[in-house]
């Protein structure tokens, strides 16, 4: 995953996850926290994944998430 990737909200189940290339998931979780999507972050290799709260609106919070200044 590259900075310029197009980012995309998952719906896995009842989760809404977004994965961020490894040290820009605190700057969106912050984001979309401002737009009402508070999320939690983890961290793995390469990767940061914000899970959103389960049953978020994909529509609604893809649009937060298109929104984000890269």
């Amino acid at each position: 995953m590259t900075g310029t990737q197009e980012l995309k909200v998952y719906a896995l189940g009842g989760r809404r996850v977004v994965y961020v290339c490894a040290g820009r998931g605190e700057k969106l979780r912050d984001h979309m926290g401002t737009r009402g999507f508070p999320a939690g972050l983890a961290q793995a290799a390469g990767l940061d994944r914000l899970e959103l709260e389960r049953h978020a609106d994909v529509g609604e919070a893809q649009a937060a998430l298109d929104a984000w200044p890269r």
